[in-house]
């Protein structure tokens, strides 16, 4: 078995966790990482209902952060908005905040991030209202993402936004212009917006203060910061549709910051892990080449460990057509492209989980073919009691 995040944590976490600050549900993380799929959750049984097979699972942790349980809910999550969205051309937009803000952020997360969702959102639903640009009320479905690939604090945000969007007389329209929207128009009114969001919570108490700064400083640095240009991406392509970039976002929303499969060894302290830098470009690949990283552990840990959201934060927002509020203008769309105007609830079990991964057999009795079946479920810390797997058909 190659290196995990799980093996990582089992090894070095106590001895990490005795030696480093962490918020409770940090914490908590961590352990619900390293306990998963292990007796220390409890299990159940999985069997065949006329008794053919029966085996033993641990439970999943399921914590959003874990890259050995994701799958399942990745694919639930991703079976709902490919249904959900429109079958219009999709833009990605990228909105990046200074690297300066990182500490306020690591002290504000929640407070910081509704802000960052509001600049974005706001400054995208404001300039598309106007007739220059589009005139129409669009869908917007934006994701936070907050680490780069070697692990680091970058803070930003992903928006997927519909090539189009809806009138107040209920037409669908197209942008005017082969762009859709100039972007130092909008990167100076996301930067303004975001900006004076931050002026605002200060002003009110809002926002802890890192420690080694003052109230005061952290308004001169947001001043400074409003006057210099921020970083941010609108494409001139467009794609078809937006299923694609939402299939992209997945694989980076629901599992954690890195995947088992990006983890080389860790070896004498030190973890080692791929990654691609972007600013060296590889023409045969086409992306950035891919390079090793090597990490001391404690390090490796503590990247992790930042990038774990708190609870009930929600990195995956929708807006405009796409928000639960504009259900009608959203129907009137879809109507428009030709779509169901409503969804069924979609259910995705762990079935046709093994189907879609191509595994269908997994889900039945090898014997008889019926589908397997959960019985016989074992608390926390204990194993399967000794009647809980029934004798096999046909045993003494």
């Amino acid at each position: 078995m190659g290196t995990t995040v799980q093996a990582i944590l089992q090894e070095h976490y106590e001895r990490f966790a005795a030696s480093q600050p962490l918020a409770w549900y940090q914490q908590r993380a961590a352990e619900q990482l390293r306990d998963c799929r292990t007796a220390a959750l409890g299990g159940h049984i999985v069997g065949c209902p006329e008794g053919h097979v029966a085996t033993v699972h641990y439970n999943s942790c399921r914590h959003r952060s874990c890259p050995q349980c994701a799958a399942l809910q990745r694919e639930k999550w991703l079976a709902g908005w490919k249904g959900r969205l429109l079958d219009a051309p999709h833009m990605h937009l990228t909105f990046t905040t200074p690297d300066r803000l990182i500490p306020l952020w690591r002290y504000n997360k929640t407070r910081f991030a509704n802000l960052l969702f509001r600049a974005g959102s706001e400054a995208l639903q404001e300039l598309l209202a106007d007739d220059e640009y589009l005139g129409a009320l669009p869908g917007l479905l934006a994701a936070l993402h907050t680490w780069s690939q070697q692990l680091k604090c970058h803070v930003h945000l992903h928006v997927l936004v519909t090539w189009g969007g809806l009138t107040a007389e209920g037409r669908w329209r197209d942008p005017r212009r082969e762009c859709l929207l100039p972007r130092a128009v909008l990167m100076h009114l996301f930067r303004d917006k975001l900006c004076a969001f931050l002026r605002r919570a200060l002003k009110r108490g809002q926002l802890v203060v890192p420690p080694d700064t003052t109230a005061t400083g952290v308004q001169n640095l947001v001043n400074r910061l409003a006057c210099v240009d921020w970083h941010v991406k609108v494409p001139e392509e467009r794609y078809t549709h937006g299923r694609g970039v939402v299939t992209y976002w997945a694989r980076y929303l629901k599992g954690g910051p890195i995947s088992n499969g990006r983890l080389v060894d860790c070896r004498n302290g030190v973890v080692r892990f791929w990654y691609r830098d972007r600013r060296d470009v590889d023409a045969d690949e086409g992306g950035g080449r891919r390079k090793l990283l090597p990490l001391p552990v404690d390090q490796f840990l503590a990247r992790l460990l930042e990038h774990v959201p708190p609870p009930g934060f929600q990195t995956v927002r929708a807006y405009g057509l796409y928000a639960s509020s504009k259900r009608a203008e959203w129907a009137v769309a879809r109507e428009h492209f030709g779509q169901e105007p409503e969804l069924l609830p979609v259910e995705f079990t762990w079935r046709d989980f093994c189907a879609r991964m191509g595994h269908s057999a997994a889900a039945v009795c090898p014997v008889c073919g019926a589908p397997l079946v959960v019985y016989g479920r074992f608390r926390a810390g204990r194993g399967p009691p000794p009647d809980a797997i029934p004798r096999l058909a046909g045993a003494a």
